[in-house]
């Protein structure tokens, strides 16, 4: 099947909501171990605070330089909650994004981001070098081949 039949790409405007993140460089195969400790650091944060974190997590690419990659993650929070350590307050981005949804390992996500490029281009639309995932489900609960990832390009203004 051709890849850009297994996408259904659109174009979407997301709104900024509330976030707990971390922002690191790290090596591109060091991204699973980061996520591994940030992610666990940033529940045992909520804990503390007694709060739960969000059923979905993000993380937002701003590109990649000398081989390690600009990473920011998080959970959604409401506003009441407190950074500390490495994990900080932010939001998850604004504006215009081509998107689809992806199912299947993280490992094997490219095809989606492929596709979403080629529909930016036959759109006549300019990406603006950041794109930003959304995982709806949990990996230590999920299979693999299950795993759903809602994939965004952000696009420039204009």
């Amino acid at each position: 099947m051709d890849q850009e039949c297994q996408f259904v790409c659109e174009l979407k405007e997301l709104a900024p909501a509330s976030a707990l993140v971390i922002r690191s460089h790290v090596a591109v195969p060091d991204v699973p171990a980061l996520f591994e400790s940030g992610f666990g650091e940033m529940e045992h944060l909520l804990q503390r605070q007694g709060k739960k974190p969000s059923s979905t997590s993000f993380a937002r690419y701003y590109g990649i330089n000398e081989g390690k990659i600009d990473v920011e993650f998080g959970y959604l929070v409401d506003e009441s909650v407190q950074g500390g350590g490495r994990a900080v307050t932010g939001s998850t981005p604004s504006g215009k994004a081509a998107a689809c949804e992806y199912i299947g390992p993280y490992a094997e996500i490219e095809p989606a981001y492929t596709a979403l490029m080629k529909w930016i281009s036959d759109n006549g639309l300019e990406m603006n070098g950041e794109a930003y995932e959304i995982y709806l489900n949990d990996p230590f609960e999920t299979p693999p081949e299950l795993l759903r990832t809602q994939v965004h390009l952000l696009l420039r203004d204009g």
